[in-house]
């Protein structure tokens, strides 16, 4: 680690009263070692790169600043610390459209968390080994409908052979344990970690639009596996709210700094002798972006709240924000590639990349239709 950044485990050795203050410098040492490492630009390289993501970096923030073991309880060897924390550095990443596979495995240790006590071996493992983790829920037919998981598990205690087919898989190619959803032999729908280089596992990537974030299908024969969510629970509904979390969380930032992006170009792009972003019509244009920016965010903030508390209203909150944070982003970044000029449809300007990656989230966890059909009956509508 390089920088004067201060490190994570020396933070979460101060008094709980300094909670925010912590959580500030949690991002701010995120954020120095992002801004040094991981710029946009870099972004760019990495993506068309064969391994579709920066060990480097990767190594900087698991190995180094210990990332992985922020919210992993202290008696498990992590450093204990509320969700807050975890889902800022998924902000950090998120703004800089970081690929790799950090911002899921903090995803599936959040809802490893919330799984209980036969998650805690899976949680020991990721400080022990600097686990990095993915997340397989979706299947060819069934989508994200959890109702429709057609993965089998056989076994029983702790020894599970899963068989089945996971798609749009993110992150695969940086992680080494994969959390797949099946259904044992009495048709009850669990949570099972499964090691990818394990005998049995087979897995694809495929080229697809968004390449800041690479989706794989994972063919599981007979898999080993190992259940980490308890018997009777609502496992696979936690992970796929986790994920939804993530991916709302992402956008949100995401939006925040394509907007930066654009309004920092109309600043110094001129046009008859003056900044074009001094021209009224532009600045109101601005002014809704920023105004749908402030929703996305506070939508998110509660989102947040919601998983710190444990609130029952979890599914709920985490499919809105995923919807409107994904929307929002989508606007955002439509409107700054006009706002660039029109620029073509391109891989080498930035905006389209947040274009890409908002696009992709959209679909991610659940089409925008089905997001809201499912919101609205959750809500009770």
């Amino acid at each position: 680690m390089t920088g004067s950044h201060a490190d994570p485990r020396a933070v979460a050795e101060t008094s709980h009263t300094e909670a925010a203050e912590d959580l500030a410098q949690i991002r701010a040492s995120v954020a120095e070692v992002l801004d040094g490492q991981a710029d946009l630009r870099r972004t760019h390289e990495v993506m068309v790169g064969e391994q579709g993501y920066d060990p480097l970096l990767h190594e900087l923030l698991t190995a180094e600043l210990g990332l992985l073991g922020l919210v992993v309880p202290e008696h498990l060897g992590g450093l204990g610390l509320d969700v807050a924390a975890a889902t800022a550095v998924i902000e950090e990443l998120g703004a800089r459209l970081v690929p790799g596979a950090l911002a899921t495995s903090l995803t599936a240790i959040l809802a490893a968390r919330a799984l209980g006590p036969n998650a805690e071996p899976l949680l020991a493992r990721v400080v022990d080994e600097q686990l990095t983790l993915a997340v397989a829920l979706a299947e060819d037919g069934a989508g994200w409908d959890l109702e429709q998981t057609a993965t089998r598990a056989t076994g029983a205690g702790d020894e599970w052979a899963l068989t089945g087919t996971k798609t749009v898989v993110a992150g695969v190619e940086a992680a080494r344990v994969v959390l797949v959803t099946a259904r044992n032999p009495g048709g009850e729908l669990g949570v099972y970690a499964v090691d990818l280089a394990a005998d049995g596992v087979d897995v694809r990537t495929h080229m697809t639009l968004d390449q800041t974030r690479r989706l794989s299908t994972v063919h599981l024969r007979g898999a080993a596996a190992s259940r980490v969510d308890a018997p009777g629970g609502e496992g696979a509904r936690v992970l796929l709210d986790h994920v939804r979390a993530m991916l709302a969380l992402e956008s949100a930032a995401a939006a925040r700094a394509c907007l930066d992006l654009t309004v920092d170009y109309l600043k110094v792009r001129e046009q008859f002798g003056r900044p074009i972003g001094s021209f009224q019509a532009l600045k109101h244009r601005c002014a809704d972006l920023a105004v749908a920016v402030a929703g996305a965010r506070a939508t998110a903030d509660h989102l947040v709240t919601t998983l710190r508390t444990g609130a029952a209203t979890r599914s709920h909150d985490a499919a809105l924000a995923k919807l409107v944070c994904a929307d929002t982003l989508m606007t955002v970044a439509a409107e700054a590639i006009q706002l660039h000029g029109g620029i073509g449809f391109t891989f080498e300007h930035h905006a389209h990349l947040f274009f890409k990656r908002g696009k992709s989230t959209q679909l991610l966890a659940g089409s925008p239709t089905a997001v809201r059909a499912e919101v609205a009956a959750l809500a009770g509508l």
